[in-house]
């Protein structure tokens, strides 16, 4: 009966290598870390997508995103400790929960600030202590990094509001444990976290409060109406399926983040534009940054009442940086990726910082994804860090 053994566990093999075949989607060839990031993309495919999309169906989006953050927390369950010289350390700051990171012999007396990204949604501070070793050590200053207030649960401008409240503690009146030069401060972040520290930088300017010595975004949310752009269709024809950054995840985070109903059919009509009033195209502060606004199809007609709640609130500066006004801001790095949605954003936003006179460094990696930043022992990960060490170096 030996063979019966043998046959089941053949069968089994099977049945696994099968189920692989029917649910592989293949990367595009050129992208970074293919071969890594395709099991990578594939787990977290068949838990934050399929998995996702069944518990959103039963239970809704809010506890969809729940689960999110339960599978991105996964990854992190073994705390990584700081290299020897540095003590990590969690504080509260203007009553918001953060993370210090104080190196012993500090080669610069400036300060990193950090915004962790996540769609306003999902993720900690603590997901990015690798990252923030590596940049103070290598940069020579001490880190802040701020676990700000996350929708559905607190929507804008609640984790707005938190990351504003630290930066300005800290830029008028320091922190007893880490001494910093109050002058010599960056803000930086990554995605939904990039969207903050512009909008941080861009309310400081308003209130002619130029605390800030730069600013470090990396593939940051501009603005909540590009579903159209060069870059989101390129998802669609390179891509599409995969667990990366997709249309359907950015138009969920914002309609959370900007307390609207999430429900299937608002998120459809985002991606599909159907929340961006026409009336945008007719104003220049507006239009020069949207793409392809009357292209959208006859069949699918704009939702007033949803594009108006769009329109109250994201042509709000604070929620999309892209409409404020960026002239005296300080010096700016722009990182974007090729295999990205916000990639157009970013570019824009990077092209509005120069033509108002700010000082702009922007690099693109085309082989990058939205999220590289934050992947281990990657190549083009190692370069968009040096360009972000570099900047520092010179600014600070």
């Amino acid at each position: 009966m030996e063979w019966l053994s043998w046959l089941y566990w053949l069968l089994v093999i099977l049945f696994f290598a099968y189920s692989f075949y029917l649910l592989h989607i293949p990367l595009p060839l050129d992208i970074s870390d293919r071969s890594k990031l395709a099991v990578a993309e594939f787990l977290l495919r068949l838990s934050n997508e399929y998995l996702g999309d069944l518990v959103e169906n039963v239970f809704g989006p809010e506890v969809r995103n729940k689960v999110t953050r339960f599978i991105m927390g996964v990854g992190f369950l073994l705390p990584m400790g700081p290299p020897k010289g540095m003590t990590k350390k969690r504080t509260r700051i203007q009553g918001v929960s953060c993370i210090t990171y104080k190196i012993e012999e500090s080669k610069n007396d400036g300060l990193l600030i950090f915004i962790h990204g996540g769609g306003w949604c999902v993720g900690e501070a603590r997901y990015y202590d690798g990252i923030m070793y590596q940049l103070c050590q290598r940069i020579g200053c001490h880190g802040v990094s701020i676990d700000y207030r996350l929708a559905p649960e607190h929507p804008f401008p609640a984790g707005l509001n938190d990351c504003y409240a630290v930066v300005s503690e800290l830029c008028e009146n320091g922190l007893p444990d880490l001494p910093f030069n109050k002058k010599k401060v960056l803000i930086s972040g990554d995605s939904a976290g990039g969207n903050l520290a512009a909008v941080v930088c861009q309310r400081l300017h308003r209130e002619n409060r130029d605390v800030l010595r730069g600013q470090i975004l990396i593939y940051p949310v501009t603005h909540v109406f590009n579903f159209t752009s060069p870059s989101y269709q390129d998802y669609w024809k390179s891509y599409a399926g995969t667990a990366l950054l997709n249309p359907k995840h950015m138009a969920r985070w914002m309609l959370l983040y900007l307390g609207m109903d999430a429900t299937k059919s608002n998120i459809k009509k985002v991606m599909n534009s159907q929340h961006v009033l026409p009336e945008l195209s007719e104003q220049k502060q507006y239009s020069e940054w949207l793409y392809h606004l009357n292209e959208r199809k006859r069949d699918r007609p704009v939702d007033r009442e949803l594009a108006e709640q769009f329109f109250k609130l994201g042509t709000n500066p604070d929620v999309s940086p892209m409409f404020g006004d960026t002239k005296g801001l300080p010096p700016a790095l722009v990182l974007t990726a090729g295999y990205d949605i916000l990639q157009d954003e970013g570019v824009q936003y990077a092209n509005k910082l120069k033509q108002s006179g700010v000082r702009t460094i922007w690099q693109h990696f085309p082989r990058a994804f939205h999220g590289l930043f934050n992947m281990p022992n990657s190549e083009d990960r190692v370069d968009m860090m040096q360009a972000v060490v570099d900047f520092a170096n010179v600014t600070l």
